[in-house]
């Protein structure tokens, strides 16, 4: 087989290198400021939603009934299994009804409590006391300067 020369791989076609030259020496290296990169694109969204959620209070007490009654009626019958577990009293008598019931309520009137002084009733409560206290506060601290600028008795 002949080997067919590459018309690239000649000696004239090379390029030859550049002749090195002394390049101007450079100071010492100056390190650059951090710049902020970040950028705000003022560009509004193609698609937008608005969420605007209405409840009622029927609707929160149907979700806290919803979401609890089961957790208080395994509550029950595990106290009320244990209960028949660790005393002589039968399950299947009064004692046992009383027991089962007494701890489902207790739970439950611990709970509904807990829920409503976090819900929004509780929390428009709370801080309708806390500025009547602020009020009473204000007002007991004026008397007690009045009384001392008087000289009178605090009743």
């Amino acid at each position: 087989m002949q080997e067919t020369k590459n018309r690239y791989n000649t000696g004239l076609n090379i390029v030859k290198p550049a002749e090195v030259t002394a390049v101007a020496r450079r100071g010492p290296a100056t390190v650059l400021p951090v710049q902020d990169t970040r950028h705000t694109i003022d560009v509004p969204l193609a698609a937008t939603q608005h969420i605007e959620m209405k409840t009622s209070a029927v609707d929160r007490s149907k979700g806290f009934l919803i979401a609890n009654v089961p957790l208080f009626g395994a509550f029950a019958l595990g106290v009320w299994l244990l209960s028949g577990l660790l005393t002589s009293a039968p399950l299947f008598s009064f004692v046992g009804l009383c027991i089962m019931w007494s701890s489902f309520v207790l739970a439950w009137l611990a709970s509904y409590f807990y829920t409503l002084t976090t819900s929004a009733e509780g929390t428009a409560h709370y801080e309708a006391r806390q500025k009547w206290h602020v009020i009473k506060e204000e007002q007991r601290r004026r008397w007690e300067h009045y009384n001392s600028l008087t000289g009178g008795n605090e009743e």
